[in-house]
């Protein structure tokens, strides 16, 4: 029992760093991405820890397995590379234990990773476009960048800010451009704006400080110009357009039953990670295993390029299920049975067929003795 929780502890321990490291890669690289875009005024920058956490969920389906398979295969490398699985051996711990306590800890991970991949992972991407629709309903005043002229609202008004405050409530030289009902410029310059909502029929505007305002085209007779101490112009509430909905989105339960070849496809992916999660530990027991000189990391490389290769396999089995072009009941369930039997032969490589054969026939024997 002391050996079988040494062995879980040291999977655990490797497990947590591999996810801290996978989870700060991941977060930094799309936390850049949404920065850039809300810098670029494609979303609003409220939104973008809550659309890097709701990422985050979506892709710890894919993330866990990954991280589980990497931290079995650095746990049990370091114990070869110190010999501690050949003392393991030496004192009677046979493979079979070894692989119950790593199954123990890949079917715990399975049902977190099951859990993620049935509710959370669709529940994230309903969400994350739910939230993009809500920011689309801002105003052109919340959509605005620095330093870059946005065309915003329905009547194409055309805002350009030099600065903004530290608060992101002031705004520095102001300039802000629409068109009359006859088609006539109305432009706005001012040196401050800050927005202001009418309390009574919540209507926003930007309420403009030391500026003139242009009306007509440059060059007319009845062109205007009016120099104010404070002028509000109107914000026009941006036009929403629903975001199109994926398969990624569908709640599970409408994936039941159905006759389409994406739900049904969309519905085996659910079922494959948390069966990956499973057969990804054991098959990283099994490329562990390694001599003393190799060291601890010698075969990443290989196990990474099988996870790359059984991953991809499965996104080309999805599509072709999406497509018609293998029938559902074949599926993904092929690409899992490959790796059954890639694990089946690393398995009788390195422990022999007597191991199965003898482990097969001490079950019978067990099952004889107690019948009788």
């Amino acid at each position: 029992m002391v050996i079988y929780r040494y062995l879980i502890k040291e999977v655990l321990q490797t497990l947590l760093a591999v996810m801290l490291v996978l989870l700060l890669i991941f977060m930094g690289r799309y936390f850049a991405l949404y920065l850039a875009d809300a810098s670029a005024g494609k979303i609003s920058g409220d939104i973008v820890v809550e659309m890097l956490f709701l990422r985050t969920i979506t892709s710890l389906s894919v993330m866990l397995p990954f991280g589980l398979f990497v931290a079995v295969l650095l746990a049990f490398g370091r114990l070869y590379k110190d010999s501690e699985m050949t003392a393991l051996a030496a004192c009677g711990i046979s493979p079979s234990r070894v692989l119950l306590a790593v199954s123990s800890i890949a079917l715990i991970c399975s049902l977190l990773v099951a859990s993620l991949s049935f509710w959370g992972t669709p529940w994230a991407h309903e969400k994350s476009l739910q939230v993009r629709e809500q920011a689309q309903t801002g105003t052109a005043f919340e959509a605005v960048a620095e330093g870059q002229f946005n065309k915003i609202g329905r009547s194409g008004q055309v805002f350009y800010v030099e600065g903004l405050s530290e608060d992101q409530v002031q705004l520095r030289n102001v300039f802000v451009q629409s068109k009359t009902a006859n088609g006539q410029l109305d432009i706005f310059s001012a040196r401050s704006g800050y927005q202001s909502i009418d309390p009574k029929t919540g209507a926003r505007y930007l309420v403009l400080v030391d500026g003139y305002r242009y009306q007509g085209q440059p060059g007319d007779v009845d062109f205007k110009i009016h120099q104010y101490e404070k002028n509000a112009v109107r914000l026009d509430e941006q036009d929403v357009s629903p975001l199109r909905r994926t398969h990624w989105s569908t709640p599970t339960n409408e994936l039941w039953g159905s006759t389409r070849a994406a739900d049904k496809a969309e519905l085996q992916w659910r079922f494959a990670m948390p069966l990956a999660t499973v057969l990804l530990a054991v098959l990283a027991v099994l490329l562990s295993r390694t001599s003393p000189r190799q060291g601890r990391f010698a075969k990443l490389f290989i196990a990474i390029l099988v996870f790359v290769t059984y991953y991809n396999t499965l996104g080309v089995a999805m599509s072709w299920v999406q497509r018609d072009i293998v029938p559902a009941m074949v599926g993904l369930w092929w690409v899992h049975l490959v790796l059954m039997i890639l694990i089946a032969v690393l398995a009788v490589r390195h422990w022999g067929s007597h191991w199965v054969w003898l482990r097969l026939m001490g079950r019978h024997n067990k099952s004889v003795a107690a019948a009788a």
